[in-house]
């Protein structure tokens, strides 16, 4: 299989300055570097839309990606091969820059990124940690309803936004025909969003479409989102995204450069091949589960049996198998950004600051961090802890009957 590597990857370097050098000047607010406007081009019907993203199969590209968290950014710079439409790809790291407060990347600078599917796995050379992430997934990419936001935005219809994840660039899901109407966001769950096709730009040489998405209402946490559709193919070549989770703001702005659109990839382009890690590497599988009790048939961790309070309701379980082996349950409000999580870790912390909480016979700690209030303590060979976010929205009390369900259950 092939790879970006020896005089390719030193080219692909030298490209990197010239990429960085844009998405920083970009990051400081001059947005029109690398795109030319031109004169406005009619938008395709849904069913030429759909005909033309149909046509793509494979797209090889360097992506740079800067995100903005809290005012603190990070510019990471990849090569990525992507088959479209089946969430799999190949994307190796070739740069990371990072202000002095912005988090440490997931993975660094030589580490990669395979996904073929139903598995995740990532490999980051600073940790030499190998973690592999299996997960669920439709075979149908959430990327399909490009076609369906251009259609949006030509016939003027309201589309449904889903609330974004930190890490994930959100894209919005057309509503039925029967719903298009309507244009309370109480209607979907997380809010409406407009559509405005603000005609036609030229994105690192590309031609493309640009759509600019607007939230209905000032409880979503979608700010603005805009996307340039490549005109052939309704590809996203650049996407800029604004959004706030978790009392955190987050910007995202990613654009694709040197495309090659329908390339031809190696059989096992989307494989992890041994070669690729180190043997020293230390494995790390992450399992998602749909529910709390098959998490809990699958481990041998206690998994509690959590009392959350009304308007919330089970968004996820995990388990992660070693260093250290933890097991995780997420709530999440029916209507906000509020969440309760509870995660069982398989060793003994020390839990010794924070206000002192009686559950039942454990003597807890609550504290508050990074606007998170928690409540851990220990047990024999394991550590509880129970959390809630945003903190401001978190009323003591229930954290504390959460808690006490927990010890009640394990």
């Amino acid at each position: 299989m092939h790879r970006p590597a020896g005089s390719q990857l030193a080219s692909l370097r030298k490209l990197v300055c010239v990429f960085m050098t844009l998405a920083l000047v970009a990051a400081s607010g001059c947005s029109t570097i690398g795109i030319t406007a031109s004169e406005t081009a009619e938008l395709p019907s849904e069913t030429e839309a759909a005909d033309r993203y149909a046509s793509l199969e494979t797209v090889n590209a360097t992506v740079t990606t800067v995100q903005t968290r809290n005012n603190e950014t990070t510019v990471t710079v990849t090569q990525k091969q992507e088959r479209v439409g089946s969430f799999a790809y190949f994307e190796r790291v070739l740069s990371v820059n990072r202000s002095a407060g912005a988090r440490q990347p997931l993975v660094s600078e030589g580490g990669f990124v395979v996904a073929n599917g139903s598995e995740l796995v990532f490999y980051d050379p600073a940790s030499d940690e190998l973690q592999r992430v299996s997960f669920q997934t439709e075979n149908s990419s959430t990327e399909a309803r490009y076609p369906a936001l251009v259609s949006a935005a030509k016939n003027n219809r309201p589309v449904s936004q889903p609330t974004p994840t930190p890490g994930i660039s959100p894209l919005p899901a057309v509503p039925p025909e029967e719903e298009s109407n309507q244009n309370d966001s109480a209607a979907y769950r997380d809010g409406n969003v407009t559509v405005v096709y603000n005609g036609t730009e030229t994105v690192a040489g590309q031609e493309t479409y640009r759509l600019e998405l607007a939230p209905t209402s000032q409880s979503m946490s979608l700010q603005s989102q805009t996307l340039w559709l490549d005109t052939d193919y309704l590809f996203p070549v650049k996407r800029h995204t604004a959004f706030v989770a978790t009392g955190d703001s987050y910007e995202y702005t990613t654009t694709y450069r040197n495309v090659t659109f329908n390339p031809t990839f190696e059989p096992g382009t989307f494989q992890l091949e041994p070669d690729e890690v180190p043997d020293s590497a230390q494995q790390i599988q992450l399992n998602s589960y749909e529910s709390r009790a098959t998490l809990a048939t699958a481990v041998s961790l206690p998994v509690p049996d959590p009392t959350v309070p009304a308007g919330f309701e089970f968004a996820g379980a995990s388990h992660r198998s070693v260093d250290p082996e933890v097991a995780t349950l997420r709530y999440e409000a029916t209507d906000g950004d509020a969440r309760y999580r509870v995660a069982v870790f398989n060793e003994t912390q020390n839990v010794t600051t924070g206000t002192l909480v009686q559950l039942g016979e454990y003597e807890a700690r609550q504290s508050r961090a990074n606007g998170t209030v928690s409540i851990a303590w220990s047990t024999d060979r394991t550590t509880y802890y129970v959390s809630g976010s945003p903190a401001d929205g978190i009323d003591n009390s229930t954290l504390r009957r959460v808690a006490r369900s927990v010890a009640e259950t394990t």
